[in-house]
């Protein structure tokens, strides 16, 4: 990973836990089987707890049928956080590829790209980090099922007799379902907290940039679809979130305001926090900008002063030869150019990208809102924007 990322090279869609899945034979080279993998962790983690529900007691497998916020993140969120990987890796690879596909980073400043380079593909391929993951997916685990009060517990996890704590869909739960989805997580944590420190360190580049650029951020706007890129995560995050919210709703009939005033409070720390490492990169456009304005509002300045010389004022005679004439054409062009410098983001963050992570952040509530809200108030309202 010393030289350049390559077109096609892997590089984000490697991380925790890709080893053990190469070691179980998921994975093999170049071959990344998503869709098998996604069926895979959807049935280890859903299916057995189907199936060990109805082993300890009758009234287990309807307890856990009726479990929303279960059946989100197992058939749900693990998928799509396995099923990310063909999505995010490859647009996260394409994003740092363009700094030197570009000519952002400049022949002298290609030592330190490339150590950066070097530096998270190595971090990414860790067996360390990997066994860490795994490690603070069981510790995590523990640490919330034994501090749970017996009572919060829902009733398929508990056992029916008092020789166990849990039912055997319980222990599953605990051993095998529960790690895996926060292995995952913890995978992609990893993930993004590398690509954070990636940027930080290109960020500290002298980069090659153009105030005037067409795509309103000095030529860095393709960052921005990092955002995009992350939208699977952000929806897995937020499947989890509203299948416990939906669960919520089906046991109480209503969702509380404390809890629909958390659940919102997480969705905006969870999209700020993919958004806050594209603010490494506001420095660079302070100064781009500031550069801008002073260099080409002064071109735009002495152009307008010629061009008015030459065509306004009250002796100036005006025809239908005017305009054949190049100078307003070339007077529109540059005014179009030096505005781009003036409407410069600070923030390499576009619209489409922005609604494209609010979207995968939202989605998953809809069915929370038919659950809360009466089907006959929603026929209503339905009524009303028709009469």
């Amino acid at each position: 990973m010393s030289e350049t990322l390559r077109v096609g090279q892997a590089l984000f869609e490697n991380g925790p836990p890709g080893r053990l899945q190469r070691y179980l034979g998921l994975t093999k080279g170049d071959q990344r089987n998503i869709g098998r993998r996604a069926f895979i962790v959807a049935m280890l983690g859903w299916a057995p707890l189907i199936v060990l529900a109805g082993i300890d007691r009758s009234d287990g497998v309807t307890s856990l049928l009726l479990g929303m916020d279960v059946h989100a993140r197992y058939l749900v969120a693990a998928p799509l956080l396995v099923l990310a990987e063909a999505e995010c890796g490859p647009r996260l690879n394409a994003i740092v590829r363009h700094f030197t596909d570009a000519g952002l980073v400049p022949e002298s400043e290609l030592g330190r790209y490339n150590a950066a380079m070097g530096f998270t593909g190595t971090l990414l391929h860790s067996r360390v980090a990997e066994i860490i993951v795994f490690a603070l997916a069981y510790l995590l685990v523990f640490a919330a099922a034994f501090s749970l009060p017996f009572d919060q517990l829902p009733l398929w996890h508990k056992a029916s007799n008092a020789i166990t704590i849990f039912s055997p869909a319980g222990w599953w739960h605990v051993l095998v379902s529960l790690p895996l989805l926060l292995a995952l997580l913890l995978g992609w944590a990893w993930r993004f907290v590398l690509w954070a420190q990636l940027l930080w360190r290109i960020a500290r580049i002298k980069l090659r940039i153009v105030a005037s650029h067409p795509d309103g951020a000095a030529g860095l706007a393709v960052i921005g679809y990092s955002l995009r890129a992350f939208s699977p995560i952000a929806m897995a995050l937020a499947t989890i979130i509203a299948g416990r919210s939906a669960q919520i709703v089906l046991v109480e009939g209503a969702l509380p305001r404390d809890t629909t005033a958390f659940s919102a409070g997480l969705l905006v720390v969870i999209g700020i926090s993919f958004a806050v490492p594209l603010s490494f990169f506001t420095p660079i456009l302070m100064k781009a900008l500031q550069r801008g304005s002073f260099e080409y509002g002064a071109l735009a300045n002495r152009v307008g002063t010629v061009f008015e010389e030459k065509w306004v004022g009250p002796n100036r005679l005006i025809d239908s030869s005017v305009l054949e004439q190049p100078d307003f054409s070339a007077t529109t062009d540059l005014y179009a150019i030096v505005a781009n410098v003036y409407s410069l983001r600070l923030v390499p963050i576009d619209l489409k990208s922005a609604a494209a992570l609010g979207t995968a952040l939202l989605l998953p509530f809809i069915p929370v809102v038919f659950l809360a809200l009466p089907v006959e108030q929603i026929l209503a309202e339905l009524r009303g924007l028709l009469f």
